[in-house]
């Protein structure tokens, strides 16, 4: 098992401590010209306000959308592509493509069959960009970005459920993209993707791909040389993994090595794989018989109430429900429901969290296919230390995982002498001397996913945080 050097001494500080979690829900849209069949959300801040803003994906009505955010969790929406390339929008997830300081959307269209770079001015205005539309993309369902072949630039990685297709598009450094390898092997693990996944899951530098696939019953993980060259590797084919369609990637029992959280539709349960730290896998069942267990759809990852472990989050397409899941620190899980309401849920399809309403927690963002609705949850109940507490304590880290930029909430009664970040090894990778504002900025979109510290040293001491790249 890979272990931190032991010079390296971890304090898992929380910046808040459990009470009563409450959700208070809100409509972002429900309207059937934009939302009809809503499955999809992804969040950043797409227009450089300092506000999170929301993108949905419409699959019935053919529409990817931008919700502005006023920074109190109001939206206005503008339409990003309702043209054909937009028609059967199934997924997006945020990334800046181009490396140019802003946030990108990548789509996929099923009944379009392609995969899509939504590219960003830089004010929230979008260029739409086709990467593929071959038959590696027949029902286009996931897409995820990487440098996989360590040439400097982030390519593509897509799965198409109906194309029975794994596809890496490899980037020529101007977002022209073709061809680089097709990883489907013909057996199970690419039979009807759904999701395709990138992690650095064996953490040796370059990024590696994990999937999920509904048809083939198999949770696998494509294994990277660093030069592009894939090993796959079959996590579980059992009865365990019927129906494979969601997961997501983290330190589930803060071991120090990365695990899998898993959605199996066909089992009706949630599962997580635990890592020994040499990618063997064992499986660990969370719920298979709670009300909100049956056909779950999606799933992501957070530290919901700010105690240093990371929490999921799920939507049961069947249940109807949007829930969460507490984890105690080991792997342990107590799920509780977030929405059962189908004014929210139903046909709940897609769930995410970013902090909306900028009182430095998490909210739950989430499409309901059914109930042709975006929707946020405020989350209320979660303490944040004051400064009346340790000014140690008083840090606050967000998002968390994070994709592009991490914030660290500096509380004005602590002097901040330097920030460090290290990889799992111990190996520094960045650092800044001095901070005299209120928050630092780290832009982790330069690192590969993965598990990262964050050291803070100050005038009342160090403190290190463990934060996941995704």
């Amino acid at each position: 098992m890979k272990t931190l050097l032991q010079f390296f001494s971890i304090l898992f500080i929380c910046s808040g401590t459990f009470a009563q979690i409450t959700f208070t829900p809100a409509i972002i849209d429900n309207a059937q010209p934009t939302a009809n069949a809503a499955n999809t959300v992804t969040t950043g801040d797409f227009d450089g306000d300092g506000d999170i803003d929301l993108v949905g994906g419409a699959f019935q009505s053919d529409y990817f959308s931008i919700y502005f955010n006023d920074g109190s969790g109001n939206f206005l929406r503008n339409t990003i592509d309702n043209g054909a390339t937009a028609d059967g929008a199934r997924f997006a997830t945020t990334f800046d493509l181009d490396e140019d300081g802003d946030l990108d959307i990548l789509a996929t269209s099923s009944v379009a069959n392609a995969y899509l770079w939504y590219e960003n001015d830089g004010t929230g205005l979008f260029i739409t960009n086709v990467i593929d539309s071959s038959p590696l993309s027949d029902e286009a369902y996931t897409i995820d970005a990487a440098d996989f072949d360590d040439d400097g630039d982030m390519d593509i990685v897509g799965g198409a459920n109906n194309g029975d297709a794994l596809a890496i598009f490899a980037n020529d450094g101007n977002e022209n993209f073709t061809l680089f390898a097709e990883l489907s092997v013909g057996d199970n693990r690419t039979n009807g993707v759904r999701v395709a996944k990138v992690s650095d899951l064996d953490e040796d530098g370059d990024p590696d791909i994990v999937v999920a696939a509904f048809v083939g019953d198999t949770y696998s993980w494509y294994e990277n040389d660093g030069s592009g060259i894939f090993t796959p590797h079959t996590i579980d084919d059992t009865p365990d993994a019927d129906g494979a369609t969601a997961l997501d990637i983290g330190d589930l029992d803060g071991d120090g090595d990365l695990d899998i959280a898993a959605g199996s539709n066909n089992a009706n349960q949630y599962l997580w794989y635990e890592n020994d730290g040499s990618e063997n896998f064992t499986a660990n069942i969370i719920d298979n018989t709670s009300s909100y267990s049956i056909g779950p759809r999606g799933l992501s990852l957070v530290d919901l109430e700010q105690d240093g472990d990371l929490d999921i989050l799920a939507a049961a397409i069947t249940s109807d429900a949007f829930a969460w899941y507490e984890n105690d620190g080991n792997g342990n899980f107590t799920g509780a429901i977030i929405s059962i309401d189908q004014t929210y849920s139903n046909g709940a399809f897609a769930i995410t969290s970013a902090d909306m309403d900028g009182d430095l927690v998490d909210d739950i963002v989430v499409a309901a296919n059914i109930s042709d609705a975006f929707s946020w949850f405020k989350t209320e109940g979660v303490i944040i230390l004051g400064n009346n507490a340790n000014a140690l304590e008083g840090l606050a880290f967000y998002p968390n995982p994070v994709s592009e930029i991490l914030r660290v909430v500096i509380p004005t009664s602590l002097e901040v002498t330097k920030i460090s970040v290290y990889d799992n090894s111990g190996k520094l990778l960045w650092n800044r001397n001095g901070n005299s504002n209120s928050e630092a900025q780290i832009d982790m979109s330069v690192f590969a996913t993965g598990m990262y510290l964050i050291q803070i040293e100050g005038s009342e001491g160090n403190i290190s945080k463990k934060v996941i790249k995704q």
